[in-house]
């Protein structure tokens, strides 16, 4: 009698994991993104910058497939792993037959192929300054370990994991892009730990390639590696580097994509999910648009940017606030700055962990409408500034959206942004609006390059 209790105790609990892990029918499977600038959302009148994962839903049957791109700028592994809004919100979303495709590279990259920890460490042993800039992982060991993280967590859910490498930055040399366009940078520092010491006994070297990296850990973990930045140095060699920053990267720089770029990162994401046998499940959900249908959804992106009319009637106000919080930055009379005292070297982004705040809550009761933000900038000790305005809701700053990029702020020439674009405020909730710094240092950190915020002005209409 106790075996046979044993027995069906074990068949229940046996059934009960494998119903965890059944898909709800009649409810869309879900293709969950993960990854940095190159892949996330953005406001089509805030930036001329488009992530190619805003293209990627199109490659997919609607009926049955829903992407959602939870890319976002400035995020290397770590960062993303440790942000509440980030991984913890998407696992959130997560359902049993949903698939998650890992890409990042691009950030953790901040710290030269270093871990910032063991870097900080060893400055600050040597009695010298320390950067604020905490996205920056070693290859071989740290950023393996996020991936693996990754992984491990998705696979919890019931969720398939894939490994996409990133896409190569427009960084041309004699026609071919160069090793650190390919994320495989210079240097052979040997690091303490066990898994740099395997990795020298068995390679014989240790370079800091961040692909060779993912694909061991794809390989190690049974995962499906698509090779993105191999297909992605394969397209801009054969359309050569005017074209290539003339289309694709016409942002200002050699690692963002425009439209068409994007566009073309989709495709070639849509080839490498259709071209691997380990995605079988996936290649009947594909769908190739023509032409003229890519154009008419690339299009829908872009209108959908335009200003929304709000038709609610409400009672108009003008509201003047201050910063409310100041995380990883300082103030003086000179205005803002880094805690380190310096913008870090090698800056194209924003970094996720340090800005300047201002919060308005709506009524508990009543929702409220912000049609205008109104901000003064200045500029002191150089040309380099450049800024991002985040918004989001709630103290986990959920829903975040960029409102506005200006990647080339003069110096000394004092600027009011003016941001005409709706954004709603449900009853009871606190809409966060974040300053975002970065400097483009030209290599070296940069002392004596100030940013200066005057008192930011919303105005708009409590809602009846």
């Amino acid at each position: 009698m106790n075996n046979e209790y044993s027995v069906m105790k074990k068949l229940i609990l046996l059934s009960l994991c494998i119903l965890l892990f059944i898909p709800v029918w009649g409810e869309k499977r879900k293709v969950h993104t993960i990854g940095d600038s190159t892949m996330s959302e953005y406001k089509p009148a805030a930036t001329p910058k488009r992530g190619w994962g805003m293209y990627l839903q199109a490659f997919f049957n609607t009926d049955s497939v829903e992407v959602n791109n939870r890319g976002k700028s400035g995020a290397s592994t770590r960062t993303f792993y440790e942000t509440e809004n980030l991984w913890p919100s998407v696992k959130k979303q997560f359902r049993s037959g949903d698939y998650l495709i890992i890409q990042f590279a691009h950030n953790d990259e901040k710290c030269k192929g270093e871990d910032v920890y063991v870097y900080n460490s060893d400055m600050r042993a040597q009695g010298q300054d320390t950067i604020s800039d905490m996205r920056g992982t070693e290859p071989n060991t740290t950023y393996k370990q996020y991936l693996y993280r990754f992984i491990n967590e998705a696979r919890e859910y019931g969720v398939t994991p894939i490994l996409m490498s990133p896409i190569c930055r427009a960084y041309f040399k004699d026609g071919k892009i160069n090793d650190e366009g390919r994320h495989k940078l210079p240097g052979t520092k040997e690091l303490s730990s066990r898994e740099a010491e395997r990795v020298l006994r068995q390679k014989g070297t240790y370079d800091k390639d961040y692909v060779r990296c993912m694909r061991e850990v794809a390989e190690d973990m049974w995962v499906p590696f698509l090779d993105m930045t191999a297909a992605s140095q394969d397209l801009l060699e054969r359309q050569g580097k005017d074209f290539c920053m003339a289309h694709y990267f016409n942002c200002g720089d050699k690692t963002h994509t425009g439209a068409e770029g994007g566009m073309a990162i989709a495709s070639l994401a849509y080839e490498l999910i259709s071209q691997s046998p380990e995605l079988n499940e996936m290649h009947p959900w594909l769908v190739f648009p023509s032409q003229q249908a890519y154009a008419a959804y690339a299009q829908h992106i872009e209108d959908s940017g335009k200003k929304a009319a709000f038709a609610a009637k409400g009672k108009r106000f003008e509201e003047t606030l201050h910063a409310t919080f100041v995380r990883n930055m300082k103030h003086s009379s000179k205005g803002y700055i880094p805690t380190s005292g310096h913008w870090p070297a090698g800056e194209i982004d924003e970094v996720a962990n340090r800005y300047i705040e201002y919060t308005i809550s709506a009524d508990k009761k009543k929702g409220m409408v912000i049609e205008s933000i109104v901000v003064p900038v200045f500029v002191k000790g150089g040309h380099g500034m450049n800024m991002h305005i985040n918004y989001g809701f709630g103290e986990d700053f959920k829903d975040v959206t960029t409102i506005y990029e200006n990647t080339a702020l003069p110096k000394s020439k004092p600027q009011m942004i003016t941001l005409d674009q709706p954004i709603l405020i449900p009853a009871g909730q606190t809409l966060h609006i974040r300053i975002l710094p970065w400097y483009d240092s030209n290599g070296k950190p940069q002392k004596g390059k100030y940013l200066q915020l005057g008192e930011l002005k919303v105005i708009g209409k409590k809602l009846q």
